[in-house]
């Protein structure tokens, strides 16, 4: 039985013409709507006709560009997105956005592969990328059988394609920026490192620019915080101090702990960085307007998601497998919460 254009719009709960403006790319309509609109048009087989100049009427299948977002913080998620669309938006592929929490719902492999497989149910996906989520090699592998290239963001992978950030060379950069400010006791405070590789790769630049100081690596100076809350980043400074009351710098995982951790510096009757000096990471916007104004780490999170759209659509033209890797640097900013005298920033 054939499908119609009224049909889909009873599903969707709205009228045939907000059904003809989703499926003719014409405005007047939301994005969420329209790609759900699409979704069951898909599903259903129905296939619009549009009008060609000289060649009269042809069928158009909907094609997808599928996306995992692994709970990261919306702030990285919005401009990886952005460069995501940049590329993807004159493609002809549309984007399909999948959300998940890797601590409460894909933490170990056999977890991800049914989440795979789920993916494979959609025969519609030409292409899937992974944004903070590491897959294995045996994932890459199932998907490639069916044909479906992969590339990983913000993570590396030797047997598939991926564009990731220099977490070892950013986390030995900041610090060698605190060790050169006179800082020899520091802290960090991050989450557990085999929870993901990025904290992995920081935590070993921090380890190599501790060695290459001459200052010997304690553990007893590190204290994981998965939340990203300012609470439980308040929380974790307080038990940090309590630990070592002599630390005199404190590198935070992200610019959200880091700002809780300053209030809880703050409570505590410690000075910032007279006291104590604070780098966080991701530049978000705050962190120019604190007080005082927050050290932090630019990640080239919108170039990442330019190239990796970018890699994608190159393997789906070329029906291209093969290993391909992109490393980006990140750019380090000291403010005024690791030295007073810095007038402004200073980009490094």
């Amino acid at each position: 039985m054939t499908v119609t254009i009224k049909d889909i719009a009873k599903e969707a709960g709205v009228s045939p013409a907000a059904v003809s403006r989703a499926l003719n790319n014409r405005g007047g309509i939301s994005l969420p709507l329209k790609r759900k609109i699409e979704k069951i048009a898909h599903r259903r087989g129905y296939t619009p006709y549009i009008k060609a100049r000289q060649t009269g009427m042809y069928a158009r299948a909907l094609r997808y560009i599928g996306i995992i977002y692994a709970y990261a913080g919306e702030h990285l998620i919005r401009d990886i997105q952005n460069g995501i669309d940049a590329v993807l938006r004159d493609s002809g592929f549309y984007e399909l956005r999948y959300s998940v929490n890797i601590y409460s719902q894909l933490y170990d492999e056999e977890r991800k592969e049914i989440f795979i497989d789920k993916i494979l149910q959609d025969k519609s996906i030409a292409g899937l990328m992974s944004v903070f989520l590491k897959l294995s090699d045996s994932a890459i592998a199932k998907l490639r059988k069916h044909n479906i290239p992969v590339v990983l963001l913000n993570h590396y992978s030797d047997y598939g394609k991926c564009v990731f950030v220099d977490n070892v060379e950013a986390g030995s950069q900041v610090t060698r920026a605190l060790i050169k400010l006179g800082r020899k006791k520091i802290g960090l405070i991050m989450p557990e490192e085999s929870s993901e590789t990025v904290w992995e790769q920081r935590l070993s630049g921090f380890k190599l620019a501790l060695s290459e100081a001459h200052i010997t690596y304690d553990p007893y100076l590190l204290v994981y915080e998965h939340s990203f809350s300012l609470k439980e980043a308040a929380q974790a400074t307080k038990t940090l101090l309590e630990k070592e009351p002599e630390i005199d710098a404190i590198i935070y995982g992200s610019d959200i702990q880091a700002y809780g951790g300053m209030e809880a510096l703050r409570e505590m009757g410690k000075k910032v960085p007279d006291d104590i000096a604070i780098i966080g990471f991701d530049n978000m916007t705050f962190s120019k307007i604190t007080n005082p104004p927050l050290s932090t780490v630019r990640q080239p999170m919108f170039e990442m998601g330019k190239e990796g759209a970018r890699m994608i659509l190159e393997a789906i033209k070329k029906k291209d497998f093969s290993h391909q890797s992109i490393k980006l640097k990140s750019q380090l900013i000291l403010r005024q919460s690791t030295h007073k005298d810095i007038p402004r920033e200073k980009l490094l």
